[in-house]
This record gives structure tokens, C-alpha cells and sequence, in this order.
């Protein structure tokens, strides 16, 4: 049939007409549970998409693009993926909600470098993608003005780059303050800090801008020898500065990392000092990964709300697919403290 999206299937791919066939429907009722049109009784929607699923159909993106000027593809660029952490829980939330607006992902690593952004935004993988999801961290604004006119793209964290692109956040100052007002409110007064380089990561410099605004709030200096730079934000850095911090720097009572693995970290290493937590020194992070729920104590964080953020920027990306011309935005996430066991004994339920 003319101007069906899989006239040009090689013999032997499964098509649209296979699965209209095989469904007992029209080509027309396939090709909308394709685009996921809406426009489908769910039982009829749900015959087609055992179809598909029983032949393997899939749909051809060229001939999608001819029709639609789109293939239903978009893009999210991450730093690192891992078995548990922030950007592999934001890439989850992300696919998920894509999937609702009937949106394919493609998840590409960066390793946090400029190589790897800038790949992501102009690589060979972008001429299939409606639009890119990207999480920056080393790029600048002059990177973004050198490569010219970009296709659909919402920056996420904290990384500004340039007023035509969409910015979605959530609040890193604000987490890093409410975190240091916690602790400041529990008698906490020398808190030891695991942070990443602020001159090299923005959401290092704005979440330590967050612990300084609390401190000096409180009438207090940062304590010299307190504040400790990390190179990578992992489970053993934390545990490795927390060791080293306790056996050779100032004491202190609290430790506030910059992300939860750090911060779950560092808890294994005070359990292993036989430390006790958080009776002698209390600990916090940033991020409300999964772990933090299962940790001993469970972990005192600060929810950034990923669900929220993935459906504000998958939302913001189609806008800005739909309309290239409006002017760019930027979307901050409010912060949120969830208090646990590892600051507040209290706070540890039962069991």
C-alpha cells in the first residue's frame, strides 16, 4: 500500500501489513498504536501490541520522519551509568515517562567530559533523535555558540548553556542549606564535607555556596581542614576520606556529602571505625537514591525529586520539539530534606 511506513522493508522484515494481519485490524489502527495516537480502544491496542511482540515488527524511522518530519526517537545524555545512583534512577524515570508520551530513548554515556557532550550533541546518533535530553557538566556556553544552531535540546543540572537552550534543575544551594541547617540544629558544629572540585563541577560550587549560606546564617566559618575535594563521587571515596579524615584531620561530628554514594560511603567507614551513627557523628547526602532507604542507619538525604524533573524536562523537550522558536527557559525543582536514622535516631523506624 502507498505511503505506509514500511514500503521499503526488506523480503522477510516484518511489517505493518503482517501485523494488521495478524491482529484482524486495518493498517490504519496499526499504524496509530505505533504512534500511539490515542485514538485506539485499549483491548483493540492491546491485540495489535501482542501482534507486534509475537512477529518483532519494527518501525521503520526513515519512513516515519518522511511522513511525520519526526521518528519518535529522543536523546538523554548522562555523565556515568551504574548499578544504582542518581543518573541511572533519573535515566529510569526518564524512559518511563517517555514511553507515556510514546517516545523512544536512546541513553548515551558521556563519561562527564567535553568530548563526550559535545558527541552528544552533534555525533552521528543526533540524526535520528527528534530531540536531546543532555546532562552537562563540562561544557561551557562559548562550546554551545561554537558548534551553531542546535536541534531540539534541554540542558539538565546545573551547567547554564546559553539563553536559546531549556534548563531543567532542581535546587542544589538549597539542598546543601537545608541539609546544613539540619545538622546545625542537632549541635552539629564541625562538619566534615566530601565534595567535589567547584571549579571544575557547578553543582559542587552551588551545593558548597548552600553549606557556607547556612553556616555564616548561624554565625559560623567554615573549619579549616573540614572540607575535603573528591576526584570521583563514589562509594569508596567516601569511605576513603572518611578513614583518612578520622585518623589524621580535625574531628568532627557530622559528615554532609555532595551525593549519597559518598555520604553511604562514608557510613561504611564509620561502622567499620566502630564509629556509632549518629551518635557520635551524624551523616547526610544529597540525591534520595534508592540505597539511602536500605542503608544502616537509612540515610538522611534530600529529595530531588527525579520524577517531577524527568516529566518537566520530557515535557519541556516536546514543547521545544513542537516549537522551535519560542524563547529558551529555565525550570528549577524545589528541594526537599527526608530525615532518617543516620542523623536523627529517632527518625530510624522500628526494625
Amino acid at each position: 500500500m502507498p505511503g505506509t511506513q514500511d514500503d521499503d522493508a526488506p523480503r522477510g522484515v516484518p511489517t505493518l501489513h503482517d501485523v494488521a494481519r495478524l491482529a484482524g485490524v486495518s493498517i490504519k489502527t496499526v499504524s496509530e498504536v505505533v504512534n500511539r495516537t490515542g485514538r485506539v480502544a485499549a483491548a483493540t491496542a492491546a491485540r495489535v501490541e501482542s501482534a507486534i511482540a509475537s512477529i518483532g515488527y519494527q518501525p521503520n524511522l526513515s519512513a516515519r520522519r518522511l511522513r511525520t518530519g519526526r521518528t519518535g526517537v529522543v536523546g538523554l545524555a548522562v555523565p556515568e551509568l551504574s548499578l544504582s545512583g542518581y543518573f541511572n534512577e533519573l535515566s529510569a524515570a526518564v524512559v518511563r515517562i517517555a514511553a507515556e508520551r510514546g517516545l523512544t530513548v536512546l541513553i548515551e554515556q558521556t563519561g562527564g567530559t567535553r568530548e563526550g557532550e559535545l558527541r552528544a550533541l552533534r555525533g552521528p546518533r543526533r540524526s535520528v533523535m527528534d530531540g536531546l535530553l543532555i546532562n552537562a557538566v563540562a561544557l561551557d556556553e562559548q562550546d554551545v555558540q561554537d558548534l551553531g544552531p542546535l536541534g531540539p535540546t534541554v540542558v539538565l543540572g546545573e551547567r547554564r548553556l546559553g539563553p536559546q537552550l531549556d534548563h531543567v534543575t532542581f535546587g542544589n544551594e538549597e539542598a546543601a542549606r537545608l541539609v546544613t541547617e539540619h545538622l546545625l540544629g542537632l549541635g552539629r558544629r564541625h562538619i566534615l564535607v566530601l565534595t567535589g572540585d567547584p571549579a571544575v563541577s557547578a553543582s559542587a560550587a552551588r551545593r558548597l555556596a548552600g553549606h557556607h549560606q547556612a553556616l555564616a546564617a548561624a554565625g559560623l566559618a567554615p573549619a579549616a581542614g573540614l572540607v575535603r575535594v573528591v576526584a570521583v563521587w563514589d562509594h569508596a571515596a567516601g569511605y576513603r576520606h572518611v578513614v583518612e579524615a578520622h585518623r589524621g584531620g580535625p574531628s568532627f561530628d557530622a559528615v554532609l556529602a555532595v551525593n549519597d554514594s559518598l555520604a553511604l560511603g562514608a557510613l561504611r567507614a564509620l561502622h567499620d571505625l566502630g564509629v556509632d551513627v549518629p551518635g557520635t557523628v551524624a551523616v547526610a547526602g544529597i540525591d534520595d537514591v534508592v540505597d539511602a532507604r536500605f542503608s544502616h542507619p537509612r540515610l538522611t538525604t534530600v529529595d530531588p525529586h527525579r520524577d517531577v524533573l524527568a516529566e518537566l524536562a520530557v515535557r519541556t523537550l516536546t514543547e521545544r520539539i513542537a516549537d522551535r522558536r519560542r524563547p529558551g527557559a529555565v525550570h528549577e525543582i524545589e528541594a526537599h530534606l527526608r530525615v532518617r536514622g543516620s542523623t536523627l535516631a529517632s527518625a530510624e523506624p522500628p526494625g
